[in-house]
């Protein structure tokens, strides 16, 4: 949402007011509706993957009515948390490149660091405190009634999307990008899962890493996609400069945070030769995403797809996925 209301905005819409209510209005809308039907999909394989034994159980499985009423904590929760949690990003994101567009700041700059940064901290945050009150009323219908209010929001914000001339074309573009995004992020999650035991800070620096090289590639697919919208046919001089800033910008900053990680977890070995390597994976991660951008933009413009609705999933989980193997192999070098 925050590369397409960053588009619009350099387009003008954000000039007038109607316009930019109407538009406002409608991105949220379809925001709603694609995280009712990814907090669904998370909520429904949450509750498959429930069903598999593991090392961390009794050996007892569970009863049918164990069964349903962990499925419920699990479906609403997940339903709850997507469509809160976006409503609240949306929001921001809105109000973010409203106020920027309108002091003569590039939104591309600002709205997806700012989106990337407070949407994992909210989820968390929203996940967390969900969680515990639904726990609270378990043996109540309550969490029930909420999956299927939200499934009921759902259906109702689809016939909004669908008759909606601003909306209406989105509304079956950008979901495999998001399925894929969930797909690599959770491989990632499994290579953490995988190695955090025998490297213990590796946890705390992936984050950092995979973070701010995905803040570096959605600004440079944000401004890649309104450069294409606004037919700029000859920037490939000022693209290729903004990917070298960017790519810059990134090492002082990783820097910084290892530093700081040193600092509060003195646990963590850090000497010349892992500075040198952790470095190294930064600036590749950093190169693999920015070129990744820069060609799935090109490749999706040229084939009719607007790259607002589809590149930022799939750089983000790329990077996530790419990331996340790298700092592995820093740990296991270091």
């Amino acid at each position: 949402m925050s590369t397409r209301m960053s588009t619009l905005a350099n387009l003008g819409i954000f000039d007038n007011k109607a316009e930019r209510i109407k538009a406002i209005r409608s991105n949220l809308e379809l925001l709603l509706l694609q995280s009712t039907v990814v907090g669904t999909s998370v909520g429904l394989i949450s509750t498959i993957l429930s069903l598999v034994p593991n090392s961390s159980n009794d050996g007892t499985s569970m009863n049918f009515m164990e069964f349903l009423l962990q499925a419920s904590i699990l479906m609403s929760s997940g339903i709850g948390c997507a469509v809160i949690g976006s409503s609240l990003i949306g929001l921001l994101i809105s109000f973010t490149v409203y106020v920027s567009h309108a002091h003569g700041v590039d939104p591309d700059n600002i709205g997806t660091p700012i989106a990337s940064s407070f949407g994992d901290m909210s989820t968390l945050l929203i996940l967390g405190l969900l969680t515990s009150l639904l726990m609270s009323m378990i043996q109540t219908p309550w969490p029930t009634i909420i999956t299927l209010g939200f499934m009921a929001l759902g259906l109702f914000l689809l016939k909004i999307v669908r008759d909606n001339d601003q909306t209406r074309d989105h509304l079956s573009k950008g979901w495999l990008p998001l399925v894929y995004a969930a797909v690599t992020s959770s491989i990632a999650g499994i290579v953490v899962e995988k190695f955090a035991e025998k490297y213990p800070g590796m946890p705390a620096l992936v984050p950092v890493l995979n973070g701010i090289g995905g803040n570096i590639g959605t600004v440079f697919a944000s401004r890649l996609s309104t450069s294409l919208h606004r037919r700029h046919q000859n920037a490939t001089a000022e693209h290729n400069l903004v990917m070298f800033i960017l790519l810059i910008i990134n090492i002082p900053i990783q820097i910084g945070f290892l530093a700081l990680h040193r600092v509060f977890d003195p646990s963590l070995t850090v000497n010349v030769w892992f500075v040198f390597i952790y470095i190294s994976a930064t600036v590749i991660h950093g190169l693999a995403i920015l070129s990744l951008a820069k060609i799935a933009c090109e490749i999706l413009w040229a084939r009719g797809y607007d790259p607002d609705d589809c590149v930022n999933p799939f750089i983000t989980g790329s990077g996530d996925m790419l990331g996340t193997i790298l700092l592995a192999l820093v740990f296991i070098l270091g």
